[in-house]
């Protein structure tokens, strides 16, 4: 490894003190879930300095997330299937093709043969992903 230049020692000298303000920092905290965790990386030619400083108190981890929410209508259901193929059932007919867009009261749905068929939500009794 080459010596290091000034330039180097300057800035290497300055993460030191930066490091120890931080330790002196968190030292005078009273609050027993508080500390700093962090990473500090510096990457000049001839020297590579990765620091991994977890100073004070680890803070509990955050809760989970919940998970996604279930559709509870069928707009809702049709939403999550946009661009998808599909099978729909109305009174009138079974209609397969991909979901292409959800309008208020209304379905867009290409089939196979490239045609477009508009479906509206109400006379919906199945879909299916397939």
């Amino acid at each position: 490894m080459s010596p290091l230049t000034d330039r180097q020692r300057s800035l290497l000298t300055l993460a030191n003190q930066l490091s120890q303000n931080l330790i002196n920092n968190t030292g005078n905290n009273s609050d027993s879930n508080s500390g700093i965790n962090t990473d500090v990386s510096v990457d000049l030619p001839g020297l590579d300095l990765d620091v991994d400083l977890n100073l004070g108190r680890r803070r509990p981890d955050p809760a989970p997330p919940a998970p996604p929410a279930r559709p509870t209508t069928m707009r809702e259901v049709l939403l999550s299937l946009v661009n998808e193929r599909v099978q729909v059932t109305t009174p009138m007919d079974v209609i397969t093709g991909t979901l292409i867009a959800v309008r208020n009261d209304y379905i867009v749905v290409i089939e196979n043969s490239g045609a477009q068929v508009l479906i509206r939500i109400d006379k919906i009794e199945l879909v299916s992903e397939l």
